[in-house]
Parts: structure tokens; sequence; C-alpha cells
């Protein structure tokens, strides 16, 4: 059922009216980008550039004010010195009283509560207390604002189009998140669906958007970077209904006292004690993770993969020591255990490996030496996937130059897809210098299998998937 609270979130997403108050002619200024970026997301509604100085920018017709355009508008977007935004407020305030359409505000402007000063706050309660009375919901200050691929909304100056997907990203560091996507661009490791940097969190705060998420059907996997919040039961209670539907993956900054100060002086939050949402977390489902390249590989495969049924991880490997270590990080989790190969499985294995191959050498393990052909990949995955007493697999390989990249791609892809949907289990990929190989990452990406560059970090993802999957598999059952 939609909620009210749900329903004051749509103009964010769905507007089909964007005026941008600072709107720039000059490139490189971010009222200019924020432009490029709109028309470059393939946002198809209009677009009102408000700048007194210019008669268009990059086509679109500018106005001298919002009392100007004609035509309905649902967002605006404020790119202006902090001490013109409460006076921009007023302006919405009275085009909201005059006609009624405006529904959401994003103010990229920084020098608001975040500074710490009373000045700062002052501004921040002036801006507010002229929108939100009047049902205009208002991210920021101090933010990149909102991205959703599918409808073309987008505020952000740094990114414009990126491709489709499942992943929806909720951050209090607009940088940090940007940095995510423009990591996993070039190997294609993600699919956005929305992108909203809170800023202040003055107003529409994690707990709503999180609950916006959970209804969203674009949205299968939440990426959350969290400093701080005043909402810590509710932001719980709600993580956990939110779980029970779909994952949510967390990094939490401000893990000691300074770094506490530090993000509190990055947008005013109260950064809480970090032990303290290690163990609410885990009883709401979050996946917490515990360094920033695990938060970004296991958001990755979540958005991708099916979750484990079980915990008993199989380990594939080319690579005797790389297999080693992640192995250990499986077995020393407590939450995952090697599986059982059945009889079947191992006899069939030795029909098409060479005798020096190490199968089920600890259970679970199969080193296959690098004499493994790109046809025999497809064999051996297909035969150690259907194996009943498997929930995972781990596959390690740095593939040698006398094999072919598109032809092991291929065969890899070929195996997983023989699998009907709902008889599939995670794959996950660990390929040693990925960067030396990217056509086969790439094609392996696109196909919705991840690639993964270290093996303990593997592990990991396999850890944390194998976690949700059993706290999300107490709800499934009634």
């Amino acid at each position: 059922m939609e909620t009210t609270a749900r329903k004051s979130l749509d103009g964010l997403f769905n507007g089909r009216g964007v005026a941008i108050m600072g709107a720039s002619a000059k490139k490189g200024k971010p009222g200019h980008s924020i432009v490029e970026n709109l028309r470059a997301a393939g946002f198809t509604g209009n677009v009102y550039p408000v700048n007194a100085a210019s008669e268009s920018i990059l086509g679109f017709q500018c106005y001298r004010s919002l009392e100007k355009i004609t035509g309905r508008i649902d967002l605006v977007v404020m790119v202006l010195p902090a001490d013109d935004c409460v006076e921009a407020a007023r302006a919405i305030a009275r085009r909201k009283d005059g006609k009624g359409d405006i529904s959401a505000a994003v103010v990229v402007s920084a020098g608001f509560s975040e500074l710490g000063t009373d000045q700062g706050r002052s501004r921040e309660k002036a801006l507010l207390d002229v929108l939100v009375p009047r049902g205009i919901r208002v991210v920021g200050p101090n933010c990149l604002g909102v991205m959703d691929t599918y409808s073309g909304v987008n505020t952000n100056f740094d990114i414009g189009a990126y491709r489709r997907g499942g992943l929806s990203i909720i951050t209090q560091s607009g940088a940090f998140a940007v940095s995510y996507l423009k990591w996993a661009e070039p190997g294609r490791l993600v699919g956005l669906s929305k992108f909203v940097s809170l800023g202040n969190m003055s107003d529409v705060n994690v707990v709503e958007l999180l609950g916006y998420l959970a209804d969203d059907d674009r949205t299968s996997v939440i990426a959350l970077y969290l400093e701080g919040t005043r909402q810590g039961r509710a932001l719980v209670e709600t993580a956990a209904h939110v779980s029970r539907k779909k994952p949510i993956v967390a990094l939490k900054a401000g893990k000691t006292r300074i770094g506490s100060v530090a993000a509190a002086s990055h947008t005013g939050s109260l950064a809480g004690r970090f032990e303290m949402y290690q163990g609410v977390f885990r009883q709401a489902g979050v996946v917490l993770a515990e360094s920033v390249i695990e938060f970004y590989y296991t958001a990755a495969a979540f958005a991708k993969m099916p979750l484990p049924r079980g915990n008993s991880i199989c380990v594939l490997t080319v690579l005797g020591g790389p297999g080693t270590l992640c192995v250990d990080e499986l077995v020393s989790s407590g939450a995952v255990r090697l599986a059982r190969l059945s009889e079947k499985t191992k006899s069939e294995l030795r029909a098409i490996l060479i005798p020096a191959a190490n199968i089920g050498k600890p259970e679970g393990f199969i080193d296959t030496t690098p004499s493994f052909t790109e046809a025999q990949h497809r064999e051996v995955l297909k035969i150690v996937l259907g194996d009943p007493a498997v929930s995972g697999v781990i596959y390690l390989t740095t593939p040698p130059l006398f094999m072919d990249e598109d032809a092991l791609a291929e065969n890899i892809i070929a195996a997983y897809e023989s699998f009907a949907p709902e008889e599939r289990k995670p794959l996950l990929s660990v390929i040693g210098f990925g960067s030396s190989v990217p056509r086969l990452r790439n094609r392996m990406e696109e196909a919705g299998m991840p690639t993964i560059e270290y093996p303990d970090i593997a592990a990991k993802v396999m850890i944390n998937m194998v976690r949700y999957s059993r706290y999300k598999s107490r709800f499934d059952e009634h």
C-alpha cells in the first residue's frame, strides 16, 4: 500500500519538470554540469535553467526567475551561494503558494549546519522553515542530490548517464558514492537504479529512503554509506523491515572517536558508537562491511546473484595459494563450511581432470591445476553447480596467455546458464590480475556474473550472502 510518505518522495525521482536555480552557461561550473548531466541521463521532461544573464544553456531556454516559468515544476535544484539560498527558498514558496506544483527541492549548496556555526545552523533552519511546512521535501543541503536511471532525473554534477540495474545507493557522502560508481563503471560491475546523496539530511532522511526503496520494484539491493543519524531506533526498525524483502549492505564511518569528529564536521551528523551499530545491524539483517572494497563487491554481488540456499560452499581453483587463502577466510568465519561433494561428482570430475588435480582434499576444495581448457570449464562448472550438496561456488583463476578470453567467458556463462533461473546458485569468480583480461571480465559482468580480484574479499562476499540468506529465510518460511 502506497503511503503518504512514499508519495511525498515521488517528486524527487519521477518529476517531469526540473528547474535549476544557479544554472550556469560556463562549462565546468556545477550549475552547468547539472544541466548537462540531466540531459545525458536521458531525462525527457522539461528542463528549466534559471539564469538572468543567459538566453539559453545547452539548448534549454533560460528563465530570469521561477515566476517566469509557465510549465509545471516538480523539482527545484539549488546550486547557489549559501547566502542566496534562503531568498531562493522564498521564491520557491511563492511559486508553491501560487501554482501548487513544486513538491521537492535539492540543495546542492554547502555553507549550512555542517559548518558547526550558529550562522550555518540559522541559515539551514530558515531554509527549512520556508519549504517544509508547504509540503516541499528537501534533500541536503551540502549534497549531490538524486539520480534515477529509469526516469532520467539527475541532479548530480559529477555523473551523467549510467548503466541501469538493481543497485540503489543512499549516502551521506556524495564523493564516496560517486567513487563507487566510477570505480565500477569500466568493468561494468554494477547497474544503478537510484542514487541519493543526503548531505546534512536536514529533511529527507535515511529512514524514509529505506522505506521508499523497500517497495521499489527496480531496486534489488540497497547500498548504504552512513556517518550518523539522530533516528537510531527508527533506523534499526525500518532496516529490519526492509531486510526481510531485500538486502541492505552498509558501510559505517566513524569507528573511532576521532573519526566520529571528522564525520560530524562533514555533515553535522551524530556518529554514535560503532559497536552499537555492529550489534543492532546484525539483529536487523543488515550486512555491515568491514572495508570499502568489501562494501563495493558485496553490493555488486547481491545485485547480480541469487542467494545461497545453505552454507556449503565449494572452492574451485586453478591457483593453489589463492585457493588456500579463500578456504581460510571461509572456514574461519564460522558461518560457512566446505561442501561435502558426492561420490558421483568426484567420479565425474576425475574423468575430466588430469591425475594431478586435487579433488576433495579437503572436502569441498578442487584444484584443477592450470591444465584446464576453456571447454573443460563448462563441463566442470556444470558438474559442481549441479551437486545438491553445494550451496555456492567460488571459482579462482588467472587465465594464462594461451587461453582465449572470449572462449573462456562463453564457456563459463554457458555452464551457468544451463541451469534454469530458479535452480541457479551464487557463483563468484576471482580473476587474478583482472585488468590484464578486460574482455573476460566485461563479458562475464554483462552476463550478470560478478568478478572479483581478491580471494579473501570473494570469501567475505560469499559469507555475507550466506548470513543474509539465513536471516531472510526466517521470514520467507512464514
